[in-house]
């Protein structure tokens, strides 16, 4: 991967990290309409102050996710080795299943959120134990307080974290129900914690403000401001069927991804939960351990909120019936998905797993599927797009079927299918063996994990690499005619799609670019960046200088200004050479009203998602701004759609 080519999620972290280093994105990001928190942005920052070459830049912003990453199996095996599993092989067992997760090895292939964001929860629960190891107030109460921070910032990685934390906070007052204990010191944990967010609140104000250049945050997607704003709206009407649909849809999504262990770990939830339940009632001595039962209570209530968080969010999408993603949306699921894997290893390692647990979760796998196609797939089979990136968990399971074609029922089918073969491997194993229970139960874990690995590694990752190259090639071609340099000409964008507005900004970081939709309100002395096709005879006819540049694939570059037309001449272009061009490489003059709207994605473009957010720059009026469906994957350009 070279560069970014996932819009605007890439861009707009990339984005922040500029603007911590000193440059402003601010005429390009008017048009992006989606907050994606500053975390990530901020951890990239050194990435781009060392670097100056964009390709450079973005390879060391891969790096710094592979490091981040390599702190999961490391958890992980720290954990298992804590709840006492045994032998050390079954700690790195427990950490392959985590660290080597498909989505987790695909998510950091690219500079969006999701790598820090997948990495929080479990620094925070390791954070949580290493509180319990203090052994003096004072010790427990700065540990408490960092655990507080982690917790405070990871709100400014993703606000889907809010779903963890408030499964820690359910989890510790559980502990203190059944146990007596306090692993966190809860005055030191909330002060933190309270302190944390409002610095976050007032970080992301001034980013909303300055570099989305929205003073009202319930303008942008993606911000609890613009949620609570619209979910009055969004429940009335159809709003309560469509929860339902998407809900059942991220189980499904959940209990398939997971090759059906997800089930089991809410059956083996369920069992430990009745169980400090009896025990407490009864004041007997509790059969869990203080640590399991803490870490079970954190790993399936995190991935409950985060279905809960990650319904909320997509029920009321644009994209509804229109891509078959948007319901079985699982992004923000993967994130914590492991950690229900993790659950079962341990449990598995230290208490073993019964037959009566195994059909236990094949009852719940027949609630969840029956639910599922009852409510949510005929909405799906009927929409006509599809991505891979939303359920990339799936994929793996679809064995035989080609992964740029649709999702129909065979192949929805087929997943579940795959679910139920896991759990009849288990019932076999469990009934009939048990001396090599746990053996052959993490051969089957590892397999799965290396099968989807090798998966993503030869169909998923080349596709995206090869669209990425598809996708930038224009704007690649043309940013080399652009002069990135301090005092340059600006550039403006206009009528092109974001991904090229925001990767002309990318390339070319010493030179301002701007976004319009109005070709009268160019404005003279820049350079113009425009789709082949466009009707640019407004200019062409005006007595300013207007020259052609360079035409690259479906993008064209002007001159537009007499002190445009000067830097070139500065620059050692040979001006009467474009004089000479302009007749035979200016496009004929057309009048045609439907090449003046962007044709940027497949989905209608609705009237509800338009906002109207004036630029805080100083010499520049932007008319208003045309957002565009507001839920493709946070954006609407979106590389692997299938059609």
């Amino acid at each position: 991967m070279t560069y970014p080519a996932v819009d605007p999620n890439e861009l707009s972290v990339i984005a922040v990290a500029d603007f911590f280093a000193g440059r402003s994105w601010a005429g390009v990001m008017v048009s992006v309409d989606y907050y994606y928190g500053f975390l990530q942005g901020l951890i990239y920052t050194p990435a781009v102050i060392l670097f100056d070459d964009p390709s450079l830049q973005y390879k060391a912003m891969l790096f710094i996710n592979s490091v981040m990453i390599s702190i999961v199996p490391l958890i992980a095996y720290s954990l298992s080795y804590r709840m006492r599993t045994g032998k050390i092989w079954k700690c790195l067992i427990t950490a392959f299943a985590a660290g080597g997760f498909c989505c987790y090895y695909a998510h950091t292939k690219f500079a969006w959120t999701e790598t820090v964001s997948i990495v929080l929860p479990w620094l925070i629960i390791w954070l949580v134990f290493r509180c319990g190891d203090c052994r003096n107030k004072t010790s427990r109460f700065f540990m408490s307080l960092l655990t507080g921070l982690v917790c405070g910032l990871s709100v400014a990685a993703h606000t889907r974290l809010i779903a963890v934390i408030a499964a820690l906070v359910l989890s510790l007052v559980l502990e203190r129900i059944f146990f007596g204990k306090k692993l966190v010191n809860f005055v030191g944990y909330f002060t933190s914690l309270i302190m944390t967010i409002s610095g976050v609140a007032a970080v992301s104000a001034v980013l909303q403000r300055y570099l989305w250049c929205a003073e009202d945050a319930s303008l942008l997607k993606n911000t609890l401001a613009n949620f609570f704003a619209e979910f009055g709206k969004n429940m009335f009407g159809d709003g309560f069927v469509r929860f339902a649909e998407t809900l059942s849809s991220q189980m499904y999504y959940y209990a398939a991804a997971t090759w059906g262990l997800g089930a089991v770990s809410f059956c083996l939830f369920a069992a430990v939960l009745s169980a400090c339940i009896k025990h407490k009632h009864k004041k007997d001595p509790q059969t869990y351990e203080l640590e399991l039962s803490v870490f079970s209570f954190f790993s399936v209530f995190t991935v409950i909120f985060t279905i809960i968080f990650s319904t909320f969010y997509r029920f009321s999408s644009d994209g509804y019936g229109v891509y078959q993603d948007t319901m079985m949306f699982g992004r923000f699921i993967d994130g914590v998905l492991p950690f229900a894997l993790v659950f079962v290893l341990i449990m598995l390692f230290t208490h073993s797993i019964s037959v009566n647990k195994i059909l236990g979760a094949a009852a719940v796998l027949g609630v969840i599927y029956t639910a599922f196609i009852a409510s949510a797939v005929p909405v799906i089979l009927e929409s006509a797009s599809t991505r891979i990136a939303p359920v990339l968990g799936l994929y793996p399971l679809r064995v035989g079927a080609a992964s740029r074609e649709l999702l129909n029922f065979d192949s929805l089918f087929l997943t579940m299918s795959m679910t139920f073969c896991v759990m009849g491997v288990l019932l076999v194993v469990i009934s009939c063996t048990k001396r090599y229970r746990s053996v052959i139960i993490s051969t089957l874990m590892t397999a799965i994990t290396v099968y989807s690995l090798v998966f993503i590694s030869a169909v998923y990752l080349p596709i995206c690499a090869n669209e990425s190259v598809e996708k930038n090639a224009s704007v690649s071609e043309l940013s080399e005619h652009v002069y990135n340099q301090n005092g340059a000409p600006a550039i403006t964008a206009y009528n092109i799609s974001r991904h090229n507005a925001l990767m002309l900004q990318f390339l070319n970081r010493n030179v301002n670019v701007r976004v319009t939709y109005d070709i009268e309100s160019v404005p003279e002395n820049s350079f113009l960046a425009v789709r082949a096709n466009e009707d640019v005879s407004a200019l062409e006819n005006s007595r300013t200088p207007f020259l052609l540049v360079a035409e690259c694939g479906d993008l064209r570059l002007y001159a537009y200004g007499e002190r445009a037309s000067a830097y070139m001449v500065s620059q050692d272009i040979d001006e009467k050479e474009l004089e000479s061009e302009k007749d035979t490489l200016i496009p004929e003059k057309t009048t045609a009203s439907s090449e003046t709207t962007p044709e940027i994605t497949t989905a209608p473009v609705s009237s509800s998602t338009t906002t109207e957010r004036t630029p805080i720059v100083s010499t520049y009026t932007l008319p208003s701004v045309i957002t565009l469906p507001a839920d493709s994957l946070d954006e609407d350009d979106e590389w692997a759609v299938i059609e």
